[in-house]
Order: C-alpha cells, then structure tokens, then sequence
C-alpha cells in the first residue's frame, strides 16, 4: 500500500498538472492578444534592479527610473531589430527572387540520378522513376515550406503598422509596470498570510530563475547554430550566408527535421549544378552542426533547468510526438513548474 506522505504528493502532483494543463491552454490561445502585456511584464521584471539603483544613487521617484530605463531597453531593442529587418529584408527579398521554379528542379533531379547512374552503374528504369519520384516530391515539400517561412517572415516585416502600434503598448505597459512594480507587488502578496507570502515570494522567484534559464538555454543553443552555420557558409562562400543561417537557427527549434529542413534542398542544388566540393563541405557543416547540437543541448538546459539529462530528452521527445514544437514548450514548461513546486516543498 502506498503511504499517506506518497498518497498526498501523488494527489498534489495531479492537481498540478490539470491546473497547469488548464492555464497554458488559456495562456497560448490568449498570447496573441496579451502580447504587448506579457512583454511589459517580462521587461519591467528584469529592469526593476536596475529601477532600484537610479531611484537611490539620483535621488529620483520611481516614474523618473522606469521612464529612463524603458526608454534604454525599447532603444537598444530598437537598434537591434532595425539592424536585424533591414539585413533580413533585403537578403529574403534577393534570395526569393533567385529561388528556381519547380521545373528547374525538376531537371537538376534529372541531372543528379543521370550523373550517378554514371557512378553507380546502370540503373533500373523501375528504380530510376521511383528515386526520381521520391527525390522530387521532397525537394518541392522542403522548396514550398522554406519559401513558406521566408514569405512569413516578410509579411510580418511589412506589418509596421500593426507591429509599431504592439510596440507602443508594450512600451507604455512596461513603464507602468516598472513605476508601479513595488505597489503590485505587495498588493498582490497582501492576500496572503505571513507565511504565504514567504512561500509565494520563493515560488516566484524560484520560478522566474527556472524560466530564464530555459529561455537562456535554448536561446545559446538556437545561437550557437546560426555561429556555426554562418561561419560554415561564408567558408563556402554561400550568397545569402546570413538569411539562410538565420532560417536554419530558427528551423533548429523544430527537434530532429529542423535543419534538414534546409540543408537537404541546397546539398542536391550544388550537386546537380556540378558543384560538389560545395556540396560536400554543406554535408560536413552539417554533420558538425547536428552533432554539436545533440551534446550540447541535453547538457545545456539540465544544467540551466537543474534536472537529469534525460527527463529533458523526454519532456523533449514525448512533446515532440504529441504535438510538436508547442507540446515540447509544454512539457519543458510542466518540468519547469514541477521542479518549483517540489523544491519549495509544495509538492
């Protein structure tokens, strides 16, 4: 029989799960339109240090503090996504432009199964069409999904209009959140007992802590794949090595296909076009990246989570085949939330 203690954490710990269950799904369905909210509080949160030591070394209120450092943040953020859009936007823009017709593929296929029937020795007609089948109804999948993202991420890019006016809100929610940081607060821990808000202040904490580390962990891992794949392609001297190092970073949040995603389509362009140093030195770039990529982030975000390599493999896997990118969020985030709980003795 199970004991009263096992019995007790096994009920708490079902709890926890249908309440968070309940709250991603409402929090996911609601983010588009919370947004600039979620923003604000994300940066009042991690200038309020920084709020604090201009309110005591200038001698200066608290709206004076927020103003200044929101006004630095959303200028740095400013320069930053300036420099990133422009370099983005004329580098999809040129790359769409050159992207060949299906056609053009088409023939390249050709090309790649007549050079290696060549290699190989004579082919069956029967083999010949199915490689030649399967060959090009993947290159067209990987052609329309990378043309997908880069027109997604154009059409956001000419979304100023919607995208400056999320800004301003976000602006103005994080310097209120910033001025009134102090004054939330404790309103908020003022419902709760003296030993509730104890416990409440090390949840939050604990939690905030757990949740910059994950965003920091796959943050280095998504950064640590651009470096590499930037310096990869301007080694080959790739045209577009930044855009399409960027598209392969992002593409690299998606486990397993990320990757393959792009690099696949470009190693069966540069054979058929005969460039095949190129294509070989995409193979080994590749190969670099994947495997970099398998050891590093196991052992990234397990230390910066603070769990066992292998639940993240599993929170990773198992949200992977339930649903995606969305359900490894949520099993990393129902680990992250689990782990908070537990070591504030909640749970």
């Amino acid at each position: 029989m199970i004991d009263e203690v096992k019995k007790e954490k096994l009920k708490r710990t079902g709890i926890y799960f249908v309440v968070f269950t309940i709250l991603f799904i409402i929090f996911s369905k609601t983010l588009q339109y919370t947004i600039p909210f979620v923003i604000g509080i994300i940066l009042a949160s991690s200038t309020k240090n920084a709020n604090i030591y201009l309110q005591k070394k200038l001698k200066i209120s608290s709206g004076i503090a927020a103003l200044i450092t929101t006004t630095v943040i959303y200028a740095i953020l400013g320069v930053i996504i300036t420099m990133l859009v422009y370099l983005a936007t004329s580098e999809i823009i040129r790359l769409i432009s050159k992207v060949p017709s299906m056609e053009k593929l088409s023939g390249y296929i050709q090309i790649l199964i007549f050079k290696s029937g060549e290699i190989l020795g004579q082919i069956e007609p029967q083999v010949v069409a199915k490689i030649y089948e399967y060959l090009q109804a993947l290159l067209a999948s990987a052609l329309n999904f990378v043309i997908g993202v880069l027109n997604r991420v154009l059409s956001i890019i000419f979304s100023l209009p919607s995208m400056f006016m999320v800004a301003i809100i976000s602006f103005l929610a994080t310097y209120f959140f910033s001025k009134d940081y102090v004054s939330f607060g404790n309103k908020f821990f003022s419902i709760f007992s003296s030993e509730g808000q104890t416990r409440m202040r090390d949840i939050i904490k604990s939690a905030i802590a757990m949740t910059i580390g994950y965003i920091k962990a796959y943050a280095l891992v998504v950064l640590i794949t651009f470096i590499q794949t930037f310096i990869g392609f301007s080694i080959l001297k790739l045209e577009y090595a930044f855009i399409l190092a960027a598209t392969c970073a992002i593409l690299d949040i998606l486990p397993i296909i990320g990757t393959i995603i792009l690099y696949v389509p470009l190693i069966i362009y540069k054979i058929s076009m005969g460039e095949i140093v190129t294509a070989i030195g995409l193979i080994i770039v590749y190969l670099i990246v994947t495997v970099i990529r398998q050891v590093i982030e196991p052992k990234i975000v397990s230390h910066q989570l603070d769990m066992h390599p292998v639940l993240t493999l599993a929170a990773i896997f198992i949200g992977v085949k339930v649903n995606g990118l969305a359900g490894m969020i949520y099993f990393i985030a129902l680990l992250v939330g689990f782990k908070v709980l537990e070591k504030v003795k909640v749970i």
